[in-house]
């Protein structure tokens, strides 16, 4: 923005409301780009919505089936979920399932509360198995001898995508487990926080949240060795808000991934959440929305992680003035809407 914007004090939540409704309808043309992964766009919106407490008082019935029926569309005959109809074939090597597009399609569906009847969870574990290379890492999609699994967005994201989902349908037989761990403790770097791959110097603020919530799924434990080093790079990182690496201005989606990173090892009360969240208000658009720094344009994926952040590092949120769903840090979605999926996999492995 060019021109200066009055300080956000106040939390302006009939905006934040109206703004992800507006994104529900239509995107602006900077996000064509991203249109072969609508189904992440649309999970950014949904949840907001739903850790507004807004979801169902301000969406109608015929919106969210409508939303729930275009979301199993995106299921692929041979198991996982597409990121968008958006050049979509019928045959599965040219138009296959997308690892990110997976994780956020299960995690819409249980915000959206949708029978999880259809889900070919026998499907979703081949894919992953598909995904996976042999160094541990994942690929977005499944490689072949042309784009192997070993390619440059096989990281430390998708591997924390592939343990999510394998944690939500309770069945790690997708993954092989140890290759993953050596893989992601082979990311940390000498400043004691994670790369995206092994051999990278620098660490970033996202990809050790990543990290952290792949080890804690797949070692079932918190305990990582050298814990204290990547804490200490993690609480470093905060200046009002947090930045995502040294040197970096704050932005607020590293209020939520090395906020996320801090509450998942257990020390959120490291965190100057006066700081935090003074930041996250002067960054509100407003009309509504987050920019990723104060005066900035919104856009939906800063503006969820912010009230993700919010809901994260401020649990007394009503206290707060805020009213946002508490959140679970570990699948990045409402605890209401976690507990939810936990039960409905549950009930459809019964019945199967």
């Amino acid at each position: 923005m060019t021109d200066t914007a009055p300080a956000q004090h106040t939390f302006k939540r009939n905006g934040h409301i109206n703004y992800f409704l507006r994104c529900l309808k239509a995107l602006p043309t900077a996000a064509q780009s991203s249109d072969s992964n609508r189904i992440t766009a649309a999970f950014f919106c949904i949840s907001a919505l739903d850790l507004l407490g807004a979801l169902y008082d301000k969406t109608s019935e015929e919106q969210r089936t409508g939303w729930i029926d275009w979301i199993w569309s995106l299921q692929a005959p041979i198991g996982g979920f597409r990121g968008s109809t958006y050049m979509t074939t019928n045959n599965d090597r040219t138009s296959p399932a997308h690892l990110p597009s997976t994780y956020t399609a299960l995690l819409t569906l249980a915000i959206l509360r949708a029978p999880l009847d259809q889900l070919n969870i026998p499907g979703l574990i081949s894919f992953l198995k598909s995904c996976q290379a042999e160094d541990g890492s994942f690929s977005p999609i499944p490689g072949d001898n042309v784009y192997p699994n070993e390619g440059f967005q096989s990281d430390v994201r998708m591997v924390y995508c592939a343990s999510v989902i394998s944690d939500i349908i309770a069945d790690v037989s997708g993954i092989n487990m140890d290759r993953s761990k050596v893989f992601v403790h082979s990311c940390k770097t000498w400043e004691g926080a994670y790369a995206s791959r092994p051999g990278l110097i620098e660490a970033q603020g996202g990809t050790t949240y990543c990290s952290i919530a792949t080890l804690s799924v797949l070692e079932k434990s918190k305990s990582f060795i050298g814990v204290k080093e990547t804490l200490r790079w993690l609480i470093s990182r905060q200046i009002g808000g947090f930045q995502g690496r040294p040197g970096k201005l704050q932005d607020v989606c590293y209020s939520f991934w090395c906020g996320g990173a801090i509450s998942i090892l257990g020390y959120t009360n490291l965190i100057d959440r006066d700081a935090d969240k003074s930041f996250l208000l002067s960054a509100q658009f407003p009309l509504g929305g987050f920019g990723k720094e104060p005066e900035d344009y919104p856009d939906p994926f800063h503006s969820y992680l912010a009230l993700a952040a919010l809901s994260l590092n401020h649990s007394n949120s009503k206290e707060a003035g805020l009213g946002l769903k508490d959140l679970n840090v570990m699948w990045n979605v409402s605890e209401d809407s976690a507990r939810w999926l936990k039960q409905e996999i549950n009930r459809i492995k019964r019945s199967q």
